[in-house]
């Protein structure tokens, strides 16, 4: 048995052939790209649910600036703490009541509008 780096390339070709002879041999795989399960929606079938849950979206955003309102108040340290966290916690939080308000459909659309308009955004710019 000859170890690799012995002989030339083609001893070693002929050596690997006649270990995996009668192995099953790999076939070329035709890929299949995956289709989207999700369905496509307008705005017009979403209604007054996709506008309710963009603005609780777009509106909770309000609470950051707030914080610094909370903090200079004369309440208990304990207290400003308390809701100083729940303000900042509000954003996170309104991505859940908010699709909670759209329901599926409308948040596939906004998922589908906003990503598309991301792609567009930054189709020509290469990745730092």
């Amino acid at each position: 048995m000859r170890w690799l780096g012995a002989g030339t390339f083609q001893d070693i070709a002929e050596d690997f052939s006649k270990r995996f002879d009668g192995m099953p041999t790999l076939t070329a795989c035709k890929e299949i790209a995956i289709a989207s399960p999700e369905p496509e929606f307008t705005a017009e079938e979403i209604g007054w649910r996709f506008t309710i849950g963009t603005i609780v979206l777009v509106g909770a955003y309000i609470a950051w600036p707030m914080i610094p309102l909370v903090l200079a108040t004369d309440l208990d340290p304990g207290l400003k703490a308390a809701i100083s966290g729940v303000l900042g916690a509000t954003p996170f939080l309104s991505k859940f009541v908010a699709a909670a308000i759209m329901g599926r459909p409308a948040y596939y659309f906004l998922k589908r509008t906003v990503y598309a308009r991301l792609r567009r955004r930054f189709a020509g710019t290469p990745a730092e």
